[in-house]
């Protein structure tokens, strides 16, 4: 198998994890889907030589794990561990730099990196939809049909998600 049809089901797999944290309310859960999302997501970005997108999974992961351990012994994540991290992607995010759309990519990792980091489910999602239009762009931009069939998808989810639980809101 040659590494853009690996790159591309590696996406399939990704979609499949990370659809379940838009009907979880499970912080415990939705912080492993990101892990292992962002585990495939990482090596679809590297199979494309997308590096600025590698390198923002790659410090993904690494977040949602520090957020596992600490949510797990009932630890905050404080603002200095936000601010740390958002200076550590903006670092990678200059190392890695190819050319604009690298900074797309990286501002989907700033606000996803403050999503997971508040504990606002309803916020989240909101943040979710703008992050899914960003990685629209990036993923035609590298040339990953299916990372942009499934991110409309996500997107879709996304919104379905918001309506529902606006309807909610409104019932009680």
């Amino acid at each position: 198998m040659d590494k853009y049809f690996i790159s591309q089901l590696l996406v399939i797999i990704a979609t499949v994890i990370i659809s379940v944290t838009y009907i979880t309310k499970s912080r415990k859960k939705l912080l492993e889907c990101f892990i292992a999302y962002n585990t495939f997501y990482g090596i679809h970005y590297l199979l494309l030589n997308a590096y600025t997108g590698f390198f923002m999974n790659l410090v993904s992961i690494g977040r949602n794990v520090f957020f596992y351990y600490n949510n797990k012994k009932g630890k905050e994540n404080g603002l200095t561990f936000l601010i740390i991290l958002f200076a550590i992607i903006i670092g990678f995010g200059i190392y890695s730099y190819q050319d604009f759309y690298s900074l797309i990519s990286m501002s989907a990792s700033l606000l996803s990196a403050y999503s997971v980091w508040q504990k606002d489910v309803k916020k989240y999602r909101y943040i979710a939809v703008i992050v899914s239009i960003e990685f629209i762009i990036y993923g035609i931009h590298i040339c990953s049909p299916f990372a942009v069939i499934t991110e409309i998808i996500l997107l879709l989810v996304e919104l379905v998600g918001i309506f529902i639980n606006r309807k909610k809101e409104k019932t009680i």
